[in-house]
């Protein structure tokens, strides 16, 4: 495919001590009428002798060499945990990177800037905050020295990105869908609320089945699935409103 052949492009920023692997089974499930670009942060995966980016203009610059996206090309963000804070950071400053606004930033299990976050404050997290930060993820199930070596560095660095997205954020004139996992105790469907102070163009929130790591089940592709279908159709242009009512989300749950 080229990269005018009209397809609804999905660019995917995985969480916290992942890397793009998060979203390998998406453009199966999404389907030929989105493509899916999982977004390789460096330090980890193919890219894991490369520094880590833990300050906003380093992100900025590894964004405009990624998204760079043209115009006449409808795009939207996908981002998890952390990754949710980098999509309503380019949601808000889309001009950087982009000729047009993505039509939709969606931002699965990731508290809002102004929410409290423990492992957020100041200072750096002790390494049993950080095991319990990821006790539920696939990560856990690898052996202590591994975790401690390869993967409990790169969550400490990913949690300094995050702490530095949240200094500089801003409301987005982009519409946002804040999704939230039924049994999430770090991100729950009353804190992702909150994101509607971080959007000037409406929230719309819908909850799937799962924990914080729902980012690879099945029922969030489907909900996407739902969603980015009328933006793919031309429903909505890149002059019109962005608002949830003109996307017809009625249909997603």
């Amino acid at each position: 495919m080229t990269d005018d052949d009209g397809r609804l492009r999905l660019y995917c920023f995985h969480h916290a001590g992942a890397g793009s692997l998060a979203f390998g089974a998406w453009q199966q499930r999404l389907g030929p009428r989105v493509e899916v670009v999982a977004v390789p942060l460096p330090g980890r995966d193919a890219r894991f002798g490369e520094p880590r980016i833990t300050e906003v203009a380093a992100l900025h610059s590894e964004l405009r060499t990624i998204v760079d996206h043209r115009p006449g090309r409808p795009y939207a963000l996908y981002g998890h945990s952390m990754g949710g804070l980098i999509a309503q950071h380019i949601a808000a400053q889309w001009r950087r990177f982009a000729a047009e606004p993505p039509r939709l930033a969606v931002i699965g299990a990731s508290q809002p800037p102004d929410a409290p976050v423990p492992v957020l404050g100041t200072g750096a997290p002790r390494e049993e905050a950080l095991l319990e930060l990821i006790s539920h993820s696939s990560a856990r199930t690898l052996p202590d020295a591994v975790l401690r070596r390869y993967v409990l560095p790169v969550l400490r660095d990913d949690l300094t990105l995050a702490r530095a997205l949240r200094a500089a954020a801003r409301p987005a004139e982009v519409p946002l869908l804040a999704v939230s996992g039924e049994a999430d105790p770090l991100a729950d469907a009353a804190t992702m609320a909150g994101w509607s102070r971080w959007t000037l163009a409406g929230l719309t929130e819908r909850t799937v089945p799962g924990d914080h790591y729902f980012v690879g089940d099945q029922p969030l592709t489907d909900l996407l699935t739902q969603v980015l279908e009328p933006l793919n159709t031309g429903w909505v242009t890149a002059s019109a409103p962005h608002d949830s009512s003109s996307i017809g989300w009625e249909t997603a749950s």
